[in-house]
């Protein structure tokens, strides 16, 4: 018996697979509607991407298949959906993020930040913080949270180290002082005393358990302010973008609702108080919150210039910036101001101006593509046709021409395309579950929860969101939820936005297990944490996460996107035809 389970635990993976299909087969075979036939597909694809038995781009690719198999929709329609819109800003946004991390432009401009900071321990945690969520707004939290790490702990060694040479000089001075009042002739004993060693080691263990105290406490700054930073904007994480695409696919006429500047409006507001609530948890967790201590005064004037210069020699070692560097960062802001300018809100954006109040010929994907467009062809180096080459063999100078900005080699192996097919499975599973009806099915069959307040029932789903996060991938967890979350908002005839904004930004508000994200793996790892050494903190960000988007809801959110009023465009009608 104990051998037949082990086998069977060995191959869990194969069991998964094979056994899935068969047990939830007599759904589509028993019931025979196309109702029962997408719901096979879409539990089929919700196991396997929740069990990762199967890489989740693949299972991605099980509508190709199975859609038309099942007559639910054609092979021609199906493949459609795997490129979109949101597809394609995902493109431009990543291969943004690829440039800004291949001319070190992310590291640049953290060790110049905390430089301006400070070095003050409360001040140190929140320069990291602020710098980690900026970084992670812009490219994935994963890197944002690996270049991060390295220059904490960095830093804290070298404190800790100044800290010890610093308190053995005093001892050392403070021990002769005594030894020559003692000895009238000057001689001095260099033996300390067995009462002194005793002290030196309870004070040298009283220093480490401070400092592995404030490592952790670092560390999880880190990793915390990575997975806030990329919920303010559109491209900061996948789930994001699965709900723009969600949408736009599911209510083709919501005006473009959705879009950059109205997400950064509303998130980031939300991002600053989730990490002004973090800071302030982590300090009283792991550095104890004492004004006197946490400014300043617990760091000794040689400690702040020692930290001081570590960060500028690490400043040096970048060198001064290049002509790469600078393109790099002027594109970079054409791009954020062309995405916030393009439909602001508040006034007439430049696609209104441009074409004459016909926005849908414009998207932010378009201005994404543009960008990318120009790292391929901006060179890296200032050209310069005056100045000579190299001599080939017949003494005639040979001019060297300088590559662009990205070349398309480190690029492909950079982009992560399963983010893209990923994509590509949510939006073909969401068209499925609409033309099947099954969307309409499920949104009957919630009716019962319209004797729930709206609000009362968001804060639950929040809840449950965030709970599946840990065990799950975020990007799963949108992808099956948001489909459902749409048919519940139109069967209650409430904005769909009042439950899929805040369940969307649940799904990346995972603290608690280095399992639910990358950075919580990557931190639990470089800083040899315990478990429940994230469990704690995690809980409490996990509710307040799950308290503030709420809070946000009902508060400017509720104001920017009518969220009290149930829209005209979220008004879908059943068995929509296919384009």
């Amino acid at each position: 018996m104990a051998n037949s389970m082990k086998w069977l635990w060995e191959y869990r993976k194969y069991v998964i697979i094979f056994m899935t299909p068969f047990l939830i087969l007599p759904l589509p075979l028993t019931v025979n509607t196309s109702e029962a036939k997408c719901g096979f597909v879409l539990i089929l694809m919700a196991v396997y991407w929740c069990t990762e038995c199967v890489p989740l781009a693949v299972t991605a690719l099980l509508p190709v298949f199975f859609f038309p198999m099942l007559r639910i929709m054609t092979a021609k329609q199906v493949c459609t959906q795997y490129f979109s819109d949101s597809t394609m800003l995902g493109v431009g946004g990543l291969t943004v993020a690829i440039s800004v991390e291949h001319w070190n432009l992310h590291k640049r401009l953290a060790i110049a930040v905390l430089m301006v900071v400070g070095m003050r321990p409360a001040l140190l945690m929140l320069g990291f913080m602020i710098i980690t969520a900026f970084i992670s707004m812009w490219i994935t939290n994963i890197a944002s949270t690996a270049i991060m790490l390295p220059i904490v702990h960095s830093m804290l060694d070298h404190l800790i180290k100044t800290e010890a040479e610093e308190e053995e000089r005093e001892q050392c001075g403070a021990t002769l002082q005594v030894h020559k009042s003692k000895d009238g002739f000057g001689n001095i004993p260099v033996e300390p005393s067995p009462e002194e060693l005793l002290q030196a080691e309870q004070r040298r263990l009283k220093r480490e358990q401070k400092y592995l105290s404030f490592k952790k406490g670092m560390s999880l700054s880190v990793c915390y302010a990575a997975s806030i930073g990329g919920t303010a904007t559109l491209t900061g994480s996948i789930p994001n973008l699965i709900l723009k695409a969600q949408i736009d696919k599911i209510f083709p006429e919501n005006g473009d609702v959705i879009n950059y500047s109205s997400w950064f409006g509303f998130f980031f507001p939300n991002m600053v108080l989730m990490l002004i609530l973090c800071w302030l948890l982590l300090q009283f967790m792991y550095l104890g919150f004492r004004v006197k201590n946490t400014f300043g005064c617990g760091m000794t004037r040689r400690s702040h210039d020692e930290l001081y210069q570590v960060m500028r020699h690490e400043l040096r070692m970048l060198g001064s910036m290049c002509f790469a560097e600078y393109c790099v960062l002027i594109l970079f802001i054409l791009l954020v101001l062309l995405w916030f300018t393009r439909e602001p809100g508040f006034i007439p954006g430049w696609a209104s101006l441009l074409f004459n109040q016909e926005k849908k010929f414009v998207t932010d994907s378009t201005v994404s593509i543009l960008i990318t467009f120009m790292f391929f062809i901006i060179p890296s180096k200032f050209p310069r046709c005056w100045h000579a080459g190299s001599l080939d063999i017949s003494g005639r100078s040979e001019v060297k021409i300088p590559d662009t900005l990205l070349d398309y080699d480190a690029v492909e192996k950079l982009l992560p395309w399963n983010i893209l097919l990923l994509l590509g499975g949510a939006m073909a599973l969401a068209k499925g579950s609409e033309v099947s009806n099954l969307s309409f099915w499920l949104g009957q069959n919630l009716l019962p929860l319209g004797n729930i307040p709206p609000v009362a029932l968001s804060f639950v789903l929040c809840i449950i969101v965030t709970m599946l996060t840990e065990v799950c991938n975020n990007a799963v967890v949108s992808t099956v939820f948001l489909p459902i979350l749409a048919s519940m908002a139109n069967a209650l005839k409430i904005h769909p936005l009042s439950l899929m904004l805040p369940t969307t930004i649940s799904s990346s508000f995972a603290f608690m297990l280095p399992v639910a994200t990358p950075p919580n793996a990557i931190t639990f790892n470089y800083a040899n944490l315990k478990i429940m050494d994230m469990v704690k903190p995690g809980l409490v960000l996990n509710l307040l996460g799950v308290v503030c988007i709420n809070f946000a809801t009902q508060t400017w959110g509720s104001a920017m996107f009518r969220l009290n009023e149930f829209p005209a465009w979220a008004n879908i009608s059943t068995g929509t035809e296919l384009i």
